[in-house]
C-alpha cells in the first residue's frame, strides 16, 4: 500500500512539471510590457523580443511619452538547482547588450533572472529580477507581462 502512495504521489509531482512550458529562444519571441521600481520612481518599458538573439527596448512614460527605441542581442543561459521538493529545476537567464541610436559607442548589460518562471508565468504577468549596468550592485524587482 505504501509502495503504491509513494508511486502515485511521484508521479503526480513530476507531472505537475510536464504542463509548464519551459522557455526558450524559440518561445521568447513577442512584446512585453515591464514595470519596475527603481528608487521613488516608476519605469515603464515596452519590450520587444524580435527573434532568438535579437530585441528592442523603449522607455515609455505615463503621458505617453516614449525615448528613443534601442536595440540589442541576448542569450538564454541555464543553470541546474534542487527546488523546494528535491527536483531539478532550471534557472533562465536573459544576458542582454544593447545600444540607443542616439550613442552607439555606449553599450549597457543587463540580466534578467527567469528563476523558473515558465511561458504560461510571462502570458499571466509575473515578477523577475533585473541587474544593469546603469545600476552596478543594484537589484530591481520587474513586472512583466506578455502582451
Amino acid at each position: 500500500m505504501m509502495k503504491y502512495i509513494l508511486t502515485t504521489a511521484l508521479l503526480m509531482l513530476s507531472t505537475s512539471q510536464a504542463f509548464a512550458t519551459e522557455l526558450s529562444p524559440g518561445n521568447l519571441p513577442g512584446h512585453y510590457k515591464v514595470q519596475a521600481k527603481a528608487g521613488f520612481q516608476t519605469v515603464y518599458v515596452n519590450f520587444r523580443v524580435l527573434d532568438q538573439d535579437s530585441f528592442e527596448f523603449q522607455r515609455t512614460y505615463p503621458d505617453g511619452r516614449k525615448d528613443e527605441l534601442c536595440d540589442g542581442s541576448y542569450t538564454l543561459t541555464n543553470s541546474f538547482y534542487l527546488n523546494d521538493y528535491a527536483i531539478l529545476a532550471a534557472n533562465k537567464a536573459f544576458r542582454g547588450k544593447m545600444t540607443c541610436p542616439s550613442d552607439r559607442s555606449k553599450k549597457i548589460d543587463f540580466n534578467i533572472d527567469f528563476a523558473s518562471t515558465t511561458v504560461e508565468d510571462l502570458v499571466r504577468g509575473t515578477t523577475v529580477s533585473v541587474t544593469s549596468s546603469l545600476a552596478p550592485g543594484m537589484r530591481l524587482s520587474a513586472y512583466v507581462k506578455k502582451q
